[in-house]
């Protein structure tokens, strides 16, 4: 069965993996993502998912797919499959935790590879998701986005890539299910407690955002020196609705117009035969 991992070039880069964030979407990934740029990183984030497209998000979509659900008949992503994926970064971020603890397994036994681990309280975490992650499957399935999504396929696949990230932890459930947000809580306290576990203590870096999350917390820990500039703002619930807003935009626009020309020439055909009916 070809996958779409199998589809990507093979790894033209030698750079090798330093670091992996182990942390979940919402705990200060977004701000880490640009700090780890300021300090010399090539992080690999949701950011670069976006960036790279339809084929990168394709392939998150099947890595999200074939590790949370069994019935899938997709192999799950090893260590080549990421190192394909992840290729000419020498970081990633918030990634691993939609593809589970093996995932992060898979660069445990590498001495070279150093892990951060931010959290927060289960409940303002699932309350925080749900209101970003949740709030774009809410608009996948909310007129007229759920109409306009057939005509563009980057917002299709974003949506769609929104829709299997947030099933990851929700057990499948909408936002709106009445056993959603107890998933989302336990799902991300297994979660952390799992990955607590598994890393090797002596490289890493555990980090609650409710003590502080900056320069005095991560420098220390990667050897390197505290630059002089703040540390990047974090990434707050009304930012993320814009990000969301103006990297759908274009789509939206062509999909209307997309719409348009379908439903014009649709509705002069629809007119004649009205009119032909009422001449009879």
């Amino acid at each position: 069965m070809s996958r779409e991992i199998d589809r990507l070039a093979p790894p033209a880069s030698k750079k090798k993996m330093k670091l992996v964030v182990a942390s979940c979407s919402r705990t200060g990934t977004m701000g880490l993502h640009s700090a780890l740029k300021i300090l010399g990183y090539t992080p690999y984030h949701m950011v670069e998912v976006l960036k790279h497209g339809v084929p990168h998000m394709k392939v998150a979509q099947e890595a999200f797919l074939s590790a949370n659900n069994r019935f899938s008949g997709i192999k799950r992503y090893e260590r080549a499959e990421l190192d394909k994926w992840f290729d000419g970064y020498d970081c990633v971020l918030e990634l691993p935790s939609y593809l589970g603890p093996r995932a992060i397994e898979a660069y445990i036994e590498d001495p070279d590879i150093k892990f951060i681990l931010t959290e927060r309280d289960p409940a303002k975490w699932a309350r925080s998701f749900s209101n970003t992650a949740g709030y774009v499957v809410d608009l996948a399935h909310s007129f007229p986005t759920n109409i306009l999504k057939h005509f563009d396929s980057l917002n299709s696949a974003f949506l769609k890539l929104n829709e299997y990230a947030f099933w990851s932890m929700s057990d499948g459930t909408n936002k709106n299910h009445p056993n959603t947000d107890a998933a989302l809580r336990n799902n991300y306290a297994e979660y952390i407690k799992t990955v607590k576990e598994r890393l090797p203590k002596d490289r890493t870096l555990i980090v609650k955002l409710e003590d502080g999350l900056g320069w005095e917390q991560i420098c220390p820990f990667l050897d390197v020196p505290i630059p002089d500039e703040p540390y990047p703002d974090a990434n707050d619930q009304d930012n993320f609705q814009n990000i969301v807003g103006k990297f759908m935009h274009p789509g939206i626009l062509a999909a209307w117009l997309r719409l348009g020309a379908l439903a014009v020439p649709s509705l002069g055909v629809m007119g004649f035969l009205g009119w032909r009916f009422l001449r009879s």
